[in-house]
């Protein structure tokens, strides 16, 4: 019988929360190799904040893995025969958590790190046997996903992210737990109303255009991670056979994820998404001169 990953933490209503198994003999295995007698299951959307290393050892037990994968990259910032770190498949994120150059590294010395959190996903695979996996989140879902804070009551008002801004639309800071069935927060909901009529009756019309007129010969190809997309440009990502127009993008310093806005023309509508700002992506952008071959990355540095 395949063992399924659980929540775990030492605090029964707050504090770190660990993703872990159940072992035949009752004992609790975390993907983080945390032990602690005082480790008990706890439920989904609950105020414990993810452990960081949970959280990229999901990422690399279920984000499906980009053409351009390399076996090991440099960190940003360093030689290419600086340390190889192991890329998290679809990211530019190493196992130990430096966002990775997009180069190959040429080193033959790995990152510490990196090993540590390869050899713990190796022995938690051999305890397991058979490990049930969490499904992979859509890269973009149905326009009505509500979202809260970690620990909101079953009460609580369910809001609607906008894409454009990052945050909600009636202003709430950074919800981040998806709320499904939810009750929806009423100033969201206006807002969004008059958003979303908006973009139907003017942007759309636009965006089709757009997509219909895009000429891949006035337009650079490179990979690179999601934080560099610019409104404009066009992107593929791993696990998705969907091509994205960007209409609008919302960083946040210290934020993982970029919110953005964007349209699909296979699905011909407009949709707010949310892409870990390390996530490695296919990226077409239209040249500023219609004839350079520099890089963005590159034009960026001069």
């Amino acid at each position: 019988m395949p063992c399924t990953l659980i929540r775990l933490s030492t605090g029964r209503t707050i504090g770190v929360a660990h993703y872990g198994i159940v072992l035949p003999n009752g004992d609790y295995l975390t993907v983080c190799a945390t032990h602690s007698p005082a480790l008990a299951p706890i439920g989904e959307g609950t105020a414990h904040h993810t452990c960081q290393s949970c959280a990229r050892a999901l990422l690399a037990l279920t984000a499906p893995p980009h053409s351009g994968d390399a076996e090991a990259r440099p960190a940003a910032g360093a030689g290419r025969s600086a340390a190889a770190h192991r890329p998290i498949p679809g990211h530019l994120l190493g196992y130990c958590g430096k966002a990775l150059d997009r180069r190959r590294s040429t080193s033959k010395r790995p990152c510490a790190n990196c090993a540590r959190l390869t050899r713990t996903l190796h022995a938690l695979r051999e305890r397991a046997g058979e490990l049930a996996l969490p499904a992979v989140e859509p890269c973009h879902g149905e326009d009505s996903l509500l979202w809260t804070h970690h620990g909101a009551g079953p009460l609580a008002f369910g809001h609607r992210r906008n894409g454009a801004t990052g945050q909600t639309y009636c202003g709430e800071q950074q919800p981040v737990v998806r709320t499904p069935g939810a009750h929806e927060c009423p100033a969201c909901l206006r807002l969004w109303a008059e958003e979303e009529t908006y973009r139907q009756m003017y942007i759309l019309p636009e965006l089709r255009a757009h997509a219909a007129a895009w000429d891949a010969d006035v337009h650079g190809a490179f990979e690179d991670r999601a934080w560099l997309l610019e409104p404009g440009d066009r992107y593929t990502l791993s696990g998705c056979g969907d091509v994205h127009h960007v209409v609008a993008v919302a960083r946040h310093r210290h934020d993982s994820h970029i919110d953005l806005v964007v349209y699909l023309p296979g699905e011909d509508r407009i949709t707010d998404t949310r892409v870990h700002r390390d996530r490695l992506l296919g990226i077409q952008r239209r040249f500023a001169d219609g004839g350079t071959v520099a890089l963005p990355a590159q034009r960026r540095k001069a």
